[in-house]
């Protein structure tokens, strides 16, 4: 991978962090796991599909927020390549 592509993922993973982290969205996320929450446990005991119906929206998020998740964790990963690499430079004009 190029310098320029780790940093572009880096530049990704950084403001992925900043919208994960920011308070209003995270507030959104907690009502809508709220909702989700109390959809589920309202559904009737034997309506199988609006059960099923709020546990797959509950999946949804959870997909949404991981990929946040791992835009952050790729982006920590290029750090450590171009520090990496930068110590290899350094070492070889050395």
């Amino acid at each position: 991978m190029t310098e320029t592509e780790l940093k572009n993922i880096i530049q990704k993973a950084n403001r992925a962090d900043e919208l994960l982290n920011d308070p209003i969205i995270q507030e959104f996320i907690v009502a809508v796991r709220g909702k989700l929450l109390n959809e589920f446990e309202s559904t009737a005991l034997n309506d199988e599909k609006a059960r099923q119906n709020a546990w797959q929206k509950s999946q949804v998020l959870n997909s949404f927020l991981d990929e946040f998740k791992k835009s952050i964790k790729d982006g920590k990963n290029a750090k450590i390549t171009l520090a990496e690499r930068a110590k290899q430079a350094v070492r070889r004009i050395i």
